[in-house]
This record gives structure tokens, sequence and C-alpha cells, in this order.
């Protein structure tokens, strides 16, 4: 995932620190000796310049990125979500600092909000490695193995076939109101909610199989 942090404060340097080892991270970051000293403490591309100006998101790649992290004030938080939807960024996620002011985003359509009252790194992480109508459970690993619930649709190549996965452990189904461990035998049926164990890694493909897409 090509990921755009904006701010490279406590916040977005330790995002960037936890997410740098398997994604592509660029942090922006206005103000110039900030920049300097991130730079030396992290291995993802810092770049200086304010990310509420197009040019500088531009210089970012922010047309070719997967998501868009800002941590700056509400006002340029919203700027720059602005241009991020704009520009069809799949995932934004916004710090709020004023609880008043999610109301402006949710106009905007962010609603991928962390208030700064809250554990905002723990949360924004959460966010970025949600897949689709993906319900994150619980993160291990740091991040690197997910406890998810997902949906069988009816499109899905799954549906009639051996409730089994690769690439995952299928730990329960809840199926007419019960709870189901899984057994030999067992078929999937459209509508079935899986309780699975995944590497993070894995979730996009198993998503897209789960729910025929």
């Amino acid at each position: 995932m090509k990921i755009i942090i904006v701010g490279g404060g406590a916040t977005g340097l330790t995002l960037a620190n936890l997410l740098g080892e398997d994604h592509e991270v660029t942090i922006v970051e206005k103000d110039t000796e900030i920049a300097k000293d991130i730079a030396a403490k992290t291995q993802a591309l810092v770049i200086l310049g304010d990310g509420s100006d197009v040019s500088t998101l531009n210089e970012a790649s922010i047309g070719t990125a997967d998501a868009m992290v800002t941590t700056a004030d509400d006002k340029t938080n919203l700027m720059i979500c602005e241009i991020a939807k704009s520009e069809s960024v799949k995932k934004i996620i916004s710090l709020v600092r004023e609880p008043k002011n999610e109301e402006l985003f949710a106009k905007l359509g962010i609603t991928s909000l962390v208030s700064a009252v809250g554990t905002n790194v723990t949360a924004m992480k959460r966010l970025l490695y949600q897949v689709g109508d993906v319900r994150i459970i619980a993160q291990l690993g740091e991040g690197a193995m997910q406890i998810v619930e997902i949906v069988v649709s009816e499109d899905s190549p799954l549906v009639g076939k051996p409730a089994e996965l690769k690439k995952a452990t299928l730990a329960a189904i809840y199926r007419g109101g019960e709870l189901v461990i899984p057994q030999k035998g067992m078929l999937f049926e459209a509508g079935d909610l899986l309780l699975i164990v995944a590497k993070t890694k894995d979730l996009p493909v198993l998503t897209d199989l789960i729910t025929g897409q």
C-alpha cells in the first residue's frame, strides 16, 4: 500500500515507522527543522512542503496513493481531505482535534476520523489495515495478523463449497442465529458470518473471494 502522511510530528512519525516495513510511506512536513529531524529517524520518504498545497501533494505522488492520513489542525486537515477526495484516494483518514468539527468532515464524506482525545496512532493503523466491509475484531503482532468478521455473499464462489479457507483459519460461523464451529462435511452458505484469523497481507484476496468481488 502506498501511504501519504501529512504531518511529521510524533503521531505521523510513529505511524510511519509502524507501517514502513510493509508499505511505501511518504511523510509531508512543512517545518524545515522537523523535516530534517524525522528524516534521520525513519526510512519513509520525507518531503518538505505544505500538505494543503496541491503541488506538494503531487510531488508526493498523490495520484497513485492508496491512502492519505493527515494529522494537522482541523482546518488544514479538511483542505487536505478535499484534495485527496478529488484525487480519488481510496482511504482518507483524518485526525480531528475538535469534536464539534466532525460534522464538517462528515459533510465532505470523510468518515474515517480519529479523535485527538483517543489513541490516534492505534486507530489510524487499524483503519489503514481495514479492507472493505470487513469488521476487524482484533490485531495481533502489531498488525501482522487480523481477527475479522466477514459475510459470505451470494456471489461468492465459496457458496456450496467445503467450509475451509486457504491462507486463513476459520474459527467459527454464525448461521441462522447460531454460532457453529466448522466441522468436516460442512459447506459454506450465502449469508454465513465468518470469524477468521489471517495475515493482514492476505486479507484483500480473502475478502474478494468471500464477497465475490
